[in-house]
């Protein structure tokens, strides 16, 4: 597997791959144990996931139970670990072209739908409890998706800097794909008065939902990964 290859002709701002999001949180645990000197928790990962040893052994890893014996950085085994690939070992495309480029690119701040949602929204007050869990829900997942592997919840930055420039934000399992599909779906969130672009969270809200609901037919997870 080429991590050279998952770049195409032009680059978006953000890339949402196809993910096994339960896998991708083990391993991520793994390697911060691992990073604190405890590869107890690796070596049985590795031992225990059958599909996850046998594609680290098919990149060429000898002895994929012990994590000082791959020299990859984090956040490229974390990548390689949990992409979903196709056929042809590519990772698995999530909708059609023209929807990866919504979601890739966005007139705003950093480049990234998801940021410009997560801070123009706001709870529907019209609503009632259900609905405000539903909003909680939203702003969660989309932290979790964008913050997860940053440092605001492991303490440091080395998944935003990967060989390449590998650059890993945050995943979501499948079951959260469909949570946050569900909760974007509803009616338990707004829009503030200061949005930066008329019409901006409708645009960034119906793409979202319909890449979540390509996931979901899937059955697969999301990662993010941003470009500079």
């Amino acid at each position: 597997m080429d991590l050279e290859k998952f770049n195409g002709s032009t680059t978006p701002f953000i890339t949402l791959d196809a993910c096994d999001g339960h896998r991708a949180e083990k391993v991520l645990n793994a390697l911060e144990a691992a990073s604190n000197g405890d590869e107890s928790q690796w070596s049985q990962l590795v031992k225990d996931d059958t599909l996850l040893r046998e594609r680290l052994i098919e990149q060429g890893i000898d002895d994929p139970e012990l994590r000082n014996s791959i020299h990859w950085d984090d956040a490229t085994i974390l990548f390689i670990s949990s992409v979903e690939l196709s056929r042809e070992g590519r990772p698995m495309p999530i909708g059609d072209g023209k929807l990866r480029e919504k979601i890739g690119r966005f007139p705003w701040g950093d480049g990234s739908p998801l940021n410009y949602m997560h801070e123009f929204i706001r709870p529907n007050n019209r609503r009632g409890a259900s609905d405000s869990e539903s909003y909680e829900t939203i702003v969660s997942l989309l932290e979790t998706l964008t913050q997860r592997c940053g440092p605001s919840n492991v303490e440091h930055d080395r998944y935003h800097n990967g060989h390449g420039g590998l650059n890993i934000r945050g995943f979501l399992s499948d079951d959260d794909v469909r949570k946050l599909r569900f909760a974007l779906s509803g009616r338990s969130w707004s829009v503030t008065a200061d949005e930066a672009i008329d019409g901006g969270m409708r645009d960034v809200s119906r793409n979202l939902i319909a890449l979540l609901r390509a996931a979901e037919r899937r059955n697969v997870g999301i990662l993010l990964r941003m470009h500079s």
